[in-house]
């Protein structure tokens, strides 16, 4: 018996540790991830001033592959109102550009350890942006192109691209007077804002999405009638 019991702890003891880092590394996302944060190393094509039209007008991919698609080499760099600036579970900041016309896509600034397989002087530029990043009326923002997954995503553009991850960010007019968007603690993974008004299903375009019962005032805008942590279902 002694035999086996020091086996077994010299095992245990033999066994990695999870340090910090590791466990900061566990945050980060997984579909498409190097993709995402050029993790890949791409060689990518020379910065290029567009417009929100034009980015959320191009066709969308009939299947996104794990591997960088070729317009996903493109950086462009869009002036825009910066609506929204929320902190998101993988460690990205998620970011709501606006153009005059209403149209709308989102940003996105990784966590710093999430993107440490990119190319040095890249996560200079990522580190850089993610420090200046702030709702703003008036802002140029600078980023590589990414289609991404639906999945019930704050802003997202018809044909979900997104500029991913952003390279640069400066404000232009200074930050915008008003609040933050507030959003219902209980619907995590989109941006619903507590009543008033009481919102129906039929009022939002989200289907699908998770409903967490374990915070203040869950559910709210009662989504999840049947309480089994789906809002709307389809």
């Amino acid at each position: 018996m002694l035999v086996i019991v020091a086996g077994l702890a010299a095992t245990l003891a033999s066994q990695p540790t999870h340090s910090t880092a590791a466990s900061a590394r566990a945050l980060c996302g997984v579909e498409r991830w190097t993709v995402k944060t050029i993790g890949d190393r791409p060689k990518l094509l020379p910065s290029q001033p567009t417009t929100i039209k034009y980015l959320v007008t191009r066709g969308r991919p009939a299947s996104l592959p794990s591997t960088r698609l070729p317009f996903e080499r493109h950086i462009f760099r869009v002036t825009a109102a910066v609506t929204l600036v929320r902190p998101e579970s993988d460690g990205d900041f998620h970011l709501v550009l606006q153009d005059g016309a209403g149209r709308t896509m989102i940003a996105e600034s990784p966590m710093g350890s999430c993107g440490r397989g990119a190319f040095p002087n890249r996560q200079q530029q990522m580190a850089a942006a993610r420090a200046r990043v702030r709702v703003c009326s008036r802002a140029n923002v600078t980023g590589v192109a990414f289609f991404d997954f639906f999945h019930g995503q704050t802003g997202v553009a018809a044909n979900a691209i997104e500029l991913h991850p952003i390279l640069a960010f400066r404000c232009l007019t200074g930050v915008v007077t008003t609040p933050r968007t507030k959003c219902a603690p209980s619907y995590p993974d989109v941006c619903i804002p507590p009543p008033p008004p009481d919102l129906d299903c039929a009022d939002i375009r989200y289907t699908n999405f998770r409903v967490l019962w374990n915070v203040p005032d869950p559910d709210p805008h009662h989504f999840d009638g049947n309480r089994d942590g789906i809002g709307c279902q389809s």
